[in-house]
């Protein structure tokens, strides 16, 4: 017989040799998963013995995963933001620097109750849904060019209730989209193309449609900035998430006719990831 915790040291011995990034916490996932636990469970009861059942799927998952399949597609959910998001290979894995996109973007908001959001390349939802309870009264759309994930986004908001509350659209960018808002947030595709082919396997399993953002991969940045004075109300904050290395190149497209403030923030990793600029109110004399 062997125990949880036999087992998940087993794991991360097999990730850390595989160079598998938080080895640790990916072996403790698998299980909580494998036995319908959480992770605090799997810390405090390792001495546990585990049935031949819960053993099997547990060496399955950790299978997959040294194959280069992300741990959230094998299990088909990811948290943010402290919810469980449904998440597979047609939408990109919400990762914590996004969580930061949403919590300094409403730390920056001009209004502190918005009526009108827009959250561009939306994916699986979870910037929009999660938007959606915080500003319970507003009006929220999210958008993506992708039909499959807007299956994803679709799902994630019934499974939340939110299904009349957030209206999810195909749409390229703007193409789509009327109206103005007080805030559009996007985490766009932002990694060069030439780059995508260096990237982990894990990553590289994700949707291209979402990581590829052309030669320098800032084509749906650029797209994003040109376009979306015309659909912000005047004051409107623009919320953006980037890429390393790309705040200063990304800054330089807002001209001072149409944008004021336009700045960057750093993540918890001190990487410029996040710009932010907002709509002039009135053209300047």
């Amino acid at each position: 017989m062997i125990t949880i915790k036999q087992l998940v040291d087993g794991a991360k011995a097999r990730f850390d040799a595989k160079g598998v990034d938080e080895a640790l916490a990916h072996a403790e996932l698998i299980a909580a998963f494998a036995f319908n636990k959480s992770r605090t469970y799997i810390r405090a009861f390792g001495q546990n013995v585990v049935y031949e059942k819960e053993e099997k799927l547990f060496n399955k998952i950790v299978e997959e995963k040294l194959s280069g399949k992300p741990l959230a597609h094998i299990i088909g959910e990811a948290e943010f933001m402290g919810r469980l998001f449904s998440v597979g290979p047609t939408v990109l894995i919400p990762r914590p620097e996004t969580e930061e996109l949403v919590e300094e973007t409403i730390k920056n908001l001009p209004l502190k109750r918005p009526s009108r959001i827009l959250d561009l390349c939306s994916g699986s939802g979870c910037i929009a849904i999660s938007l959606a309870f915080t500003f319970p009264s507003a009006e929220i759309i999210g958008a993506d060019i992708s039909p499959e994930a807007l299956q994803v986004a679709r799902k994630n908001a019934e499974n939340m209730n939110l299904g009349k509350k957030v209206n999810f659209i195909q749409s390229d960018v703007f193409e789509n989209i009327s109206g103005e808002f007080d805030f559009i947030i996007s985490n766009p595709p932002y990694i060069p193309t030439d780059v995508i082919a260096t990237l982990s396997p894990e990553v590289r399993n994700e949707p291209r449609l979402a990581l590829d953002g052309g030669p320098d991969g800032l084509d749906v940045i650029r797209k994003i900035i040109s376009s979306a004075p015309a659909y912000l109300k005047p004051g409107g904050l623009l919320a953006l998430e980037i890429g390393c290395a790309q705040s200063e190149k990304v800054l330089k497209f807002f001209n001072a006719e149409e944008w004021q403030e336009p700045f960057s923030r750093k993540d918890f990793a001190g990487i410029e990831r996040f710009i932010f600029a907002r709509k002039k109110s009135a053209p300047e004399n």
